[in-house]
């Protein structure tokens, strides 16, 4: 009976299998034109939202935003005469002394008087450190070379002024103040880890500048290491730190440390026998920080001073930046 009936009713049935066809096939393009439609209007609402990002926040020239750029064109060139003038001010170099003779009295005296110094604020020091001139404790420099000679008296200058920030901030302890070794060694002698390579010299901006690395390892409280920071930041010299690392160490409580906290903390009392208490000797410990710094000293310079040093330490500057030791002649 089905067959019978599906024989009569072939055509109504082939039209119905073809309208569910057609009509799946218009949904399916209804959706993807849909779909197609949404990711529109989704772009267009980016556009205009950018559009008006950039009326709201870059306008288009008129006469005030000219006026505008025109006022902060001249505030940035008064800004750059300025800090011209400052760094100008800041990295002039201060040695004149080209005398090895005069260099090497001056030397003793600084020194002498920054260990007079070190001592009165009972910093500690390395024995016979000589901060990191102790190469002219008995020798003077090579007096046919000026230049080297003006570098060192330059490197002096930094260490002053280094050991004077670092006397002012109370640090307790120096381990070290290395510089670079500005003038050549004699064959077979090293620099002994008291100072660094020739070859650290950097040059910031052709040879307009020099920077001088100078290394500081100290050990010193968390506030007075914010003031030795400080005064780096504030000083009349043209510093750069280059990296700091910072170690905790335990150290032990100086005699008179305990004596005052034990008299801050110890109760009055009117008693007689209390007089003659002994007091105890037990050793306390305390932490604090052990400084390492690394920090570059930049002076002014020019090409043909420059040329002039490099000459007499026996380097030259590459074309990459870096130094390296001055090829020799082959002899004739």
């Amino acid at each position: 009976m089905n067959s019978h009936w599906f024989r009569q009713n072939k055509l109504l049935v082939t039209l119905t299998a073809v309208f569910v066809v057609v009509l799946g096939c218009e949904i399916w393009l209804l959706w993807k034109h849909y779909t197609a439609h949404k990711q529109v209007d989704a772009g267009l609402a980016a556009e205009m939202q950018q559009l008006q990002a950039l009326q709201n926040y870059t306008p288009t020239p008129n006469d005030s935003n000219v006026a505008v750029a025109g006022k902060n064109h001249e505030l940035l060139a008064k800004f750059n005469g300025e800090l011209d003038s400052r760094l100008a001010s800041i990295t002039k170099p201060t040695a004149n002394i080209k005398n090895n003779i005069l260099f090497a009295q001056h030397l003793r005296k600084d020194i002498a008087r920054l260990e007079d110094r070190v001592k009165a604020a009972k910093i500690s020091t390395p024995n016979n450190w000589r901060f990191g001139f102790r190469r002219y404790t008995t020798n003077v420099p090579d007096k046919g070379l000026p230049n080297v000679i003006l570098a060192i008296g330059e490197q002096l200058n930094v260490v002053k002024k280094l050991t004077d920030l670092m006397i002012e901030s109370r640090v307790e302890q120096i381990y070290a103040m290395k510089r670079v070794e500005i003038e050549p060694l004699p064959p077979g002698v090293g620099r002994g880890g008291e100072t660094l390579a020739p070859e650290a010299i950097k040059f910031p901006s052709g040879k307009d500048y020099i920077s001088f690395p100078f290394e500081l390892d100290f050990a010193c409280r968390a506030s007075v290491l914010q003031g030795v920071l400080n005064r780096i930041a504030t000083s009349d010299k043209f510093f750069a730190i280059q990296f700091l690392t910072i170690k905790q160490e335990v150290v032990r409580k100086q005699p008179d440390e305990i004596a005052a906290t034990d008299a801050a903390a110890a109760p009055k009392e009117e008693d007689d026998e209390d007089d003659h208490k002994k007091t105890t000797t037990t050793p306390e410990w305390e932490p604090r920080l052990r400084v390492n710094m690394r920090l570059a000293f930049i002076m002014k310079s020019s090409d043909e001073k420059t040329d002039g040093l490099l000459n007499e330490m026996g380097l030259v500057l590459g074309d990459n930046g870096q130094l390296r030791a001055k090829e020799k002649e082959p002899k004739r």
